[in-house]
């Protein structure tokens, strides 16, 4: 049991070689020469080291295509925002334009006309009211041509300023297409590392099969240790000496981890939650389906483990602690909320059991009635 917490990054980063296969079943397979226990754990291994490499590829190039959309839409709002100042500047010359023509004309015809001096004299009350039209007149005509000029300024500022903003698009867009196109493919490299690891879950189950067919007690003994929850009195997994129900396998088609990240979050999001309506889990489906999407863990697992070990978060071991997670030393491990502790039980399978359940995860997650487990929660993994 790890003591501290751990970024997503780290997690995914870490590459533990997880055996599918526990000590009793290991001495069943040597009188068993359909599978060796060395080759099924090789095998697991370089599953898991895969399977590691490609969620973080997955999570890398993701990072990297978030960012570029981020940066996408930062610089549209900029684009949006200089072309609203170009037609606000656009609007305001032809007003600007109309009061300096008047001004203009209005000067034109004082020049032009007769006498314009002397019709200035005469009408002038005094020699300063006559100083003080003149220098009005010339400062109406500079302030509208002046104004029309300052306008004709921003607005070749602006345009210019729009030819970089147009340039900078064009390359993010760029930037956003490779890293969408190395997510594609990060992604497809995950799906095949999870199909791989079905197909030794199925041989994991096959051979368990083939051990019950023999009659042999190990097929059906308890596992060594209490492991993660096997001491939670509100598991409901507590039938010891079972049978695994290998039909019951949970169907790993159900996840398709081809998907873009939209499409997983939103259709895992809707999954959840109507699994979980009605429980004190309830609405955080897509913290669910986040963490599964980064860690690269069936979606189902965890909220299945905590209908087991706790109907849905009704009774936890702990605060927050619907999964039945002990802790190193003794006791329960505690959450400060639900957020908190989805993630680190999503990262937490990830890091100790692998990406969905199997016979080895239920082995060492609940020994003593790991059957039972195996069964109730692959059953409730169906039902998501």
């Amino acid at each position: 049991m790890r003591d501290t917490k751990r970024s997503i990054i780290s997690v995914i980063a870490t590459k533990p070689a997880r055996a599918l296969t526990c000590a009793a079943l290991a001495v069943a397979f040597t009188a068993t020469p359909v599978l060796s226990p060395v080759a099924a754990y090789a095998v697991s291994a370089q599953t898991q080291d895969e399977l590691s490499s490609a969620a973080q590829q997955v999570e890398d190039s993701a990072a990297a295509y978030n960012d570029a959309v981020a940066r996408l839409d930062e610089l549209q709002q900029k684009i949006d925002d200089n072309t609203a100042s170009i037609a606000e500047i656009e609007s305001e010359l032809p007003a600007q334009q109309e009061e300096a023509g008047k001004a203009m004309r209005e000067l034109y015809k004082f020049q032009k006309g007769s006498n314009p001096l002397a019709s200035f004299v005469l009408n002038s009350e005094s020699l300063s009211d006559f100083i003080t039209t003149c220098v009005y007149m010339d400062e109406i005509t500079s302030s509208n041509v002046g104004a029309i000029e300052e306008l004709n300024s921003m607005q070749q500022e602006l345009e210019q300023k729009q030819t970089e903003l147009d340039q900078a698009k064009v390359q993010i867009e760029e930037e956003k297409k490779t890293a969408e196109d190395a997510l594609a493919t990060a992604q497809a490299q995950r799906a095949s590392a999870q199909a791989k690891a079905e197909e030794e879950a199925a041989a994991e189950l096959a051979a368990l099969a083939e051990l019950e067919a023999q009659n042999s007690a190990e097929a059906t003994a308890p596992a060594e240790g209490t492991g993660e929850s096997g001491e939670n009195p509100n598991s409901t997994a507590n039938q010891p000496n079972q049978s695994v129900d290998t039909s019951s396998k949970p169907s790993g088609g159900s996840v398709d981890w081809n998907s873009d990240y939209d499409a997983f979050i939103s259709e895992w999001t809707g999954r959840i939650n109507n699994y979980l309506a009605g429980s004190p889990l309830a609405g955080y489906g897509e913290t669910f389906a986040i963490a599964a999407w980064n860690n690269g863990v069936d979606p189902r697992w965890s909220p299945a483990i905590a209908c087991i070990e706790s109907t849905k978060g009704a009774h936890c071991a702990n605060s927050y602690n619907a999964w039945g997670m002990s802790k190193k030393g003794g006791g329960w491990l505690g959450f400060s909320s639900w957020t908190e502790a989805i993630n680190y039980h999503v990262a937490y399978l990830k890091r100790m059991y692998g990406t969905t359940l199997t016979v080895a995860a239920a082995q060492k997650y609940c020994p003593p009635t790991w059957q039972d487990w195996y069964n109730k929660v692959s059953g409730q993994m169906n039902r998501i």
